[in-house]
């Protein structure tokens, strides 16, 4: 019985370097790209097994060539794969500028993420650590969340890309992770602080939230208590591409370790920092030791 489970996207990104991020309306030329896995599911179930959980994928590819790329780090990484459905037409993909500052745009094609399924989850348990995001039909996410609350699992939600959330959906997730725009949309106050929107989420039902915000570290809002911020471990920045996944698996491996979530933070955070240093949302994602 694997202790992460992640239903999520499964891509394949191109990846091209550039001078500077283009604005609106205008044309940036490089002279090259990279054809690299990724997706938000899949770089967070990697990033979980290479945090030594074991970790299960669930999620869809197309039958199109692609999916011996989407699918080869986690493959690498021994994930369970057995809960990925192969259909017909393309894979997802991402197509990802990143400036001389690691800073990044990316457009996200669904493809086959769009056949991705709650009812594939293998059985969850009270020792499972189900992970979901935004990349995949809200249904079926949403239906995830159901499953997992009645069977006693954690369940962390990435909200990104970001929307709204109502109580009730609220109310199916242990910890929410968002970065400050994804707070702002998640979150019903547009007047509130941001700790104000942070802690007004704990009041609609979340059990936690966790607000990453770069290189200034990340913040952990629980009912009750203190907001606990963990600084950012300094380094350097060469591609931001995949680091808010890399923290979301680092933490869902960490809790399914029995660390405690102020200890998963400051884990996660560390191991993010990582990733920012090398090319990819995959490629860069090293084995702890």
């Amino acid at each position: 019985m694997p202790k992460v489970v992640v239903l999520g996207s499964i891509n394949v990104d191109y990846v091209a370097p550039v001078a500077r991020l283009p604005g609106p309306g205008e044309t940036i030329k490089t002279d090259r790209y990279d054809t690299l896995p990724g997706g938000k599911g899949a770089n967070q179930a990697l990033a979980a097994a290479r945090n030594r959980a074991e970790t299960a994928m669930v999620g869809a590819v197309g039958a199109d060539g692609l999916d011996a790329i989407a699918l080869r780090e986690l493959r690498l990484a021994g994930v369970g794969l057995e809960a990925v459905q192969v259909q017909g037409g393309a894979s997802g993909l991402a197509m990802i500028a990143v400036d001389a500052q690691g800073e990044n745009q990316i457009v996200v094609v669904a493809g086959a993420n769009a056949h991705a399924k709650a009812d594939h989850l293998p059985p969850l348990n009270p020792a499972a650590v189900l992970v979901t995001q935004n990349e995949i039909a809200w249904p079926q996410t949403a239906r995830a969340h159901h499953l997992g609350r009645q069977a006693g699992a954690t369940v962390i939600h990435n909200a990104a890309p970001a929307h709204r959330l109502t109580a009730a959906e609220l109310a199916n997730i242990d910890v929410l992770v968002v970065n400050e725009h994804e707070l702002c949309l998640a979150a019903d106050n547009d007047r509130a602080s941001t700790d104000e929107k942070a802690v007004g989420l704990l009041a609609l039902g979340v059990g936690a939230v966790i607000l990453t915000l770069g290189a200034k570290g990340a913040r952990l809002f629980e009912s009750g208590v203190a907001p606990i911020h963990v600084d950012a471990v300094p380094t350097q920045v060469l591609d931001t591409t995949g680091a808010g996944d890399a923290f979301v698996g680092a933490f869902a491996a960490a809790l399914a370790a029995g660390l405690d979530r102020a200890e998963a933070v400051a884990l996660a955070n560390a191991y993010a920092a990582r990733v920012c240093g090398v090319m990819g949302a995959q490629t860069a994602l090293p084995p702890v030791d």
